[in-house]
């Protein structure tokens, strides 16, 4: 009985060290300071850090910009506002666009004063670059 109370100990000191390893591992993109509170952001570095880790991805992989062909019109797609294309806080720019996302499909913005197109990745597209970021495949 002292056997399988010991391993059990032993089991969850394991797990929640390796937990813990983990958590510290999730810095604090800057950016997500400019949309939640840092005393949220610190909780998630031990509660939630693949919440965290998927924010941080989230900036930088789940947009794209490109050109509109000038040749082709003027798009007809909703238009929003970018201050700097170079300093992109996609979370900041939804919360003050209400931008939305779509899972099966991609959704279109026109950059205001620009030829450019701002193109969400579906969500589930989204998903699978985060999965495979992880290192977790699905075939």
């Amino acid at each position: 009985m002292k056997g399988i109370v010991t391993l059990l100990l032993l089991s969850v000191s394991i797990i929640s060290s390796a937990q813990n390893k983990h958590s510290d591992n999730v810095e604090i993109d800057e950016r997500l300071k400019e949309v939640y509170e840092i005393k949220y952001l610190t909780s998630l570095q031990i509660q939630n850090p693949v919440l965290l880790q998927r924010w941080s991805y989230y900036l930088d992989n789940s947009f794209y910009i490109v050109d509109f062909p000038k040749e082709k019109g003027n798009p007809n797609y909703p238009i929003i506002e970018v201050a700097d294309l170079s300093k992109i806080n996609i979370l900041l720019l939804e919360q003050k666009n209400e931008l939305t996302r779509d899972f099966n499909k991609t959704v279109k913005y026109k950059i205001k004063g620009t030829n450019k197109i701002l193109v969400y990745y579906s969500g589930k597209e989204f998903n699978q670059k985060f999965n495979e970021f992880l290192g977790r495949g699905y075939d």
